[in-house]
Protein backbone atom coordinates (compact mmCIF):
# COMPACT_ATOMS: atom_id res chain seq x y z
CA UNK A 1 0.00 0.00 0.00
CA UNK A 2 2.82 2.44 0.82
CA UNK A 3 4.47 1.78 -2.58
CA UNK A 4 1.19 2.70 -4.23
CA UNK A 5 1.00 5.96 -2.25
CA UNK A 6 4.60 6.80 -3.20
CA UNK A 7 3.74 6.23 -6.85
CA UNK A 8 0.59 8.39 -6.60
CA UNK A 9 2.35 11.30 -4.93
CA UNK A 10 5.25 11.05 -7.35
CA UNK A 11 2.81 11.25 -10.27
CA UNK A 12 1.04 14.24 -8.70
CA UNK A 13 4.31 16.07 -8.10
CA UNK A 14 5.47 15.29 -11.62
CA UNK A 15 2.19 16.62 -13.02
CA UNK A 16 2.46 19.81 -10.97
CA UNK A 17 6.08 20.34 -12.11
CA UNK A 18 5.19 19.81 -15.78
CA UNK A 19 2.20 22.12 -15.43
CA UNK A 20 4.32 24.88 -13.89
CA UNK A 21 6.94 24.54 -16.59
CA UNK A 22 4.30 24.70 -19.34
CA UNK A 23 2.63 27.70 -17.72
CA UNK A 24 5.92 29.59 -17.44
CA UNK A 25 6.89 28.86 -21.04
CA UNK A 26 3.47 30.00 -22.33
CA UNK A 27 3.68 33.20 -20.29
CA UNK A 28 7.17 33.97 -21.60
CA UNK A 29 6.04 33.37 -25.19
CA UNK A 30 3.06 35.66 -24.68
CA UNK A 31 5.23 38.41 -23.21
CA UNK A 32 7.72 38.12 -26.10
CA UNK A 33 4.89 38.38 -28.62
CA UNK A 34 3.50 41.41 -26.80
CA UNK A 35 6.93 43.09 -26.81
CA UNK A 36 7.38 42.36 -30.53
CA UNK A 37 3.93 43.79 -31.27
CA UNK A 38 4.71 46.95 -29.30
CA UNK A 39 8.05 47.29 -31.11
CA UNK A 40 6.37 46.86 -34.51
CA UNK A 41 3.84 49.55 -33.61
CA UNK A 42 6.65 51.91 -32.60
CA UNK A 43 8.46 51.24 -35.88
CA UNK A 44 5.26 51.94 -37.80
CA UNK A 45 4.80 55.24 -35.94
CA UNK A 46 8.40 56.19 -36.69
CA UNK A 47 7.92 55.44 -40.40
CA UNK A 48 4.73 57.52 -40.44
CA UNK A 49 6.52 60.38 -38.72
CA UNK A 50 9.38 60.21 -41.23
CA UNK A 51 6.92 60.28 -44.12
CA UNK A 52 5.07 63.27 -42.67
CA UNK A 53 8.33 65.10 -41.99
CA UNK A 54 9.51 64.44 -45.53
CA UNK A 55 6.19 65.68 -46.87
CA UNK A 56 6.30 68.86 -44.79
CA UNK A 57 9.98 69.60 -45.33
CA UNK A 58 10.31 68.69 -49.00
CA UNK A 59 13.39 70.20 -50.61
CA UNK A 60 12.50 73.05 -52.89
CA UNK A 61 13.81 72.75 -56.41
CA UNK A 62 16.23 75.44 -57.42
CA UNK A 63 15.63 76.62 -60.95
CA UNK A 64 17.78 79.18 -62.65
CA UNK A 65 16.02 82.06 -64.29
CA UNK A 66 17.06 83.54 -67.57
CA UNK A 67 18.42 86.72 -65.96
CA UNK A 68 21.05 84.82 -63.96
CA UNK A 69 24.46 84.56 -65.56
CA UNK A 70 26.09 81.17 -66.00
CA UNK A 71 29.85 80.94 -65.68
CA UNK A 72 30.91 78.00 -67.83
CA UNK A 73 34.44 78.18 -66.45
CA UNK A 74 33.26 77.44 -62.90
CA UNK A 75 34.55 74.00 -61.81
CA UNK A 76 31.55 73.53 -59.48
CA UNK A 77 28.97 74.19 -62.19
CA UNK A 78 26.17 71.67 -62.42
CA UNK A 79 25.60 71.24 -66.14
CA UNK A 80 22.41 69.26 -65.62
CA UNK A 81 20.81 72.19 -63.76
CA UNK A 82 21.92 74.61 -66.46
CA UNK A 83 20.44 72.47 -69.23
CA UNK A 84 17.21 71.80 -67.34
CA UNK A 85 16.89 75.50 -66.51
CA UNK A 86 17.30 76.38 -70.17
CA UNK A 87 14.65 73.84 -71.17
CA UNK A 88 12.27 75.18 -68.51
CA UNK A 89 12.80 78.74 -69.68
CA UNK A 90 11.96 77.66 -73.24
CA UNK A 91 8.73 76.06 -72.05
CA UNK A 92 7.61 79.31 -70.45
Amino acid sequence: MSALNVFRYSAVLLGVAVGLQTDLSLKSQASKQQEEKAYAEKLQLIEQAKAEYAKLHAPKSETKTSNQKVDLEDPNLDYAKVILGAVESLKQ
